[in-house]
């Protein structure tokens, strides 16, 4: 079985200005003003899945000085991203909310933090590809469903004819990544090619069919009320039992 995939101080010393406090460890970017902190070592850990997996929806902005999160929909994730950037590095600096045209946002000032998340996480900036970090692969089970269900609840959605699985990516890699994430769980699909969004662009789509498949996906599973929903009446649809 998999070990938790864990960073210690010697490690993030080489990046950032590490010091001791209370048993944990304080870090700052060398040119930044703030500090995160968290217990050493540093463990990828289910939390670590969750907030990895939310960053399709996210953006690491390419200066690496803010880290934003967007929602129309879903206030409940705009909350779990906080929550979930407090509860893991304690940030000396403030997490914003705020309410736009549309869409409710979250986000944080602060170098350090986005340092770690492009050093340490292997978050791509705005601008490169989005990619499934190297060390979600080589965790538990358990990480890896905890990125997927958030993942898929970002960008994944069940056709309303119950027959399909489905999730959007404009990038390619990021595409074959999620598939081979989702066969490491024993789930197979397939990648497509297709012109979607409101630009009609070149997009992606993974493709999940299949009893077998829908039947493991229950261990990812959504936790969207219109998501886990339609898949409740899939799951129902193709006598998948509890």
């Amino acid at each position: 079985m998999a070990q938790y995939q864990s960073i210690s101080e010697k490690d993030l010393s080489s990046v950032f200005k590490v010091e001791r406090k209370n048993e944990k460890l304080v870090l700052k970017y060398p040119s930044g003003r703030n500090t995160i902190q968290f217990a050493d070592p540093f463990v990828f850990d289910e939390d670590v899945g969750a907030l990895a997996g939310l960053m399709p929806d996210g953006s690491l902005i390419r200066d690496l000085r803010r880290i934003y999160f967007c929602q129309k929909k879903e206030y409940a994730k705009i909350i779990l991203f906080g929550s979930l950037l407090k509860r893991l590095f304690s940030p000396s600096n403030r997490i914003f909310i705020r309410q736009g045209k549309g869409a409710f946002d979250v986000y944080i000032n602060s170098q350090t933090l986005a340092m770690f998340f492009y050093k340490v996480l292997n978050i791509p900036k705005s601008d490169e590809q989005m990619d499934v970090p190297g060390w979600v692969f080589n965790s538990p089970d358990s990480v890896k469903i905890s990125y997927l269900r958030q993942a898929f609840a970002m960008e994944g959605t069940i056709l309303k004819r119950l027959y399909e699985i489905r999730f959007i990516t404009k990038d390619y890699d990021f595409a074959v990544s999620i598939q081979r994430l989702l066969l490491q769980l024993g789930i197979s699909s397939v990648v497509k090619e297709r012109m979607g969004g409101t630009h009609r662009t070149l997009q992606y789509r993974i493709s999940i069919y299949g009893k077998q498949n829908f039947s493991l996906f229950r261990k990812i599973g959504f936790d969207i009320p219109f998501h886990k929903e339609r898949f409740n009446q899939l799951l129902v649809k193709h006598k998948i039992l509890p």
